[in-house]
């Protein structure tokens, strides 16, 4: 009980949006195949196993979908999704050891790895997807935002910390020079369409709705941009991924071998087919379809192992370290929070 009101507490800090992410034309998926391979039968489970996997309303999730529509993982497995819309729902979930895969945020897995939680990041699927956009014609640079009146989703959340990051790159110095006001990704969205604020950092798909809703609002920065200009074009900005647990590990690991393959594929075709993507999100997740077609060119998703996408993540982990160490539980994580395939 103390270990889990630890957490709760822990979590409810840095837990307060699941973020999607893009790369715009630097984010596509692989051109995968949609048939099985077929010496994958071999893989698939002789015995029927019921697994747990749970997820947010958020691109991550969306190729979860499609594996369930199709029994990618074959007919002996089967899957009991469950939606987070909480701290506690997601807590209850990656501290539970009878989850299979979890949808996550890679500052938030990281943070429980750190702070003890048997968990371990499989892939990442989810980058970027964090703009700048404004309704002011005049506004081009960042140095141009001196001055002015910034909205930025959730407090000391990756947008605000990536944002601030930038800022202070470009010799902004908040409360001087630039003022940040919170609010949720949803609300700003909606305050830009109304024509109510002029300057917003937000992610997708809010950016699209915003941008659907009043014709003079622009993007002028995509932070995938900014952060290879600052960072290295080597480096990407790591939003979310998938997890599991070593135990589950251990006990399944041609299960997790399948899982990461049929992920893989499934991410492909979301891709590949954003209309009849956008409908299984309307089905099963309640979100828009049109909204989510829209903007799935930019919802950045891509795959990758965790252990090849290591240098993007120990780059972002860096970056959330020295802002607030916290962010990600005080370090940065070990070799053994990589899943690595074997």
């Amino acid at each position: 009980m103390r270990r889990r009101v630890a957490f709760i507490l822990i979590l409810a800090l840095s837990i307060t949006v699941f973020f999607g992410c893009d790369k715009s034309e630097n984010t596509v998926g692989k051109d995968l195949s949609e048939k099985k391979d077929i010496e994958q039968s071999s893989e698939i489970p002789e015995k029927e196993i019921t697994i747990v996997m749970g997820g947010p309303k958020a691109p991550p999730t969306f190729p979860l979908l499609r594996m369930m529509e199709t029994n990618a993982l074959g007919e002996n497995v089967k899957i009991d999704f469950k939606v987070w819309n909480s701290v506690e729902e997601l807590l209850a979930t990656a501290t539970g050891s009878e989850y299979g895969f979890l949808a996550i945020p890679v500052n938030v897995s990281a943070k429980l790895y750190n702070k003890g939680v048997d968990i371990k990041l499989t892939n990442v699927n989810t980058w970027g997807v964090m703009y700048l956009s404004t309704s002011d014609p005049e506004c081009n640079e960042w140095e141009d935002l001196k001055g002015k009146k910034l909205y930025v989703p959730f407090k000391s959340a990756p947008p605000d910390i990536v944002t601030q990051h930038f800022l202070k790159q470009y010799g902004l110095k908040v409360g001087e020079d630039i003022e940040i006001a919170y609010s949720t990704p949803a609300e700003i969205a909606q305050l830009m369409k109304a024509g109510e604020i002029e300057y917003a950092m937000n992610i997708e798909p809010f950016i699209t709705a915003s941008k659907m809703g009043n014709e003079n609002v622009r993007v002028i920065f995509d932070y995938m941009k900014e952060w290879k200009k600052l960072e290295g074009e080597e480096y990407d900005i790591p939003n979310a991924g998938i997890a599991t647990n070593s135990k589950f590990l251990k006990d399944n690991k041609e299960l997790v071998a399948l899982f990461e393959k049929e992920y893989e594929k499934a991410l492909a075709w979301t891709l590949e087919n954003p209309k009849e993507a956008s409908e299984l999100v309307e089905k099963h997740l309640g979100l828009k379809g049109a909204l989510i077609q829209k903007s799935m060119p930019t919802l950045g998703l891509n795959y990758k192992l965790a252990n090849d996408a290591k240098k993007d993540l120990e780059k972002y982990y860096e970056t959330l370290l020295n802002f607030k160490a916290d962010s990600i539980g005080g370090k940065t994580p070990d070799e053994n929070y990589y899943y690595k395939e074997k």
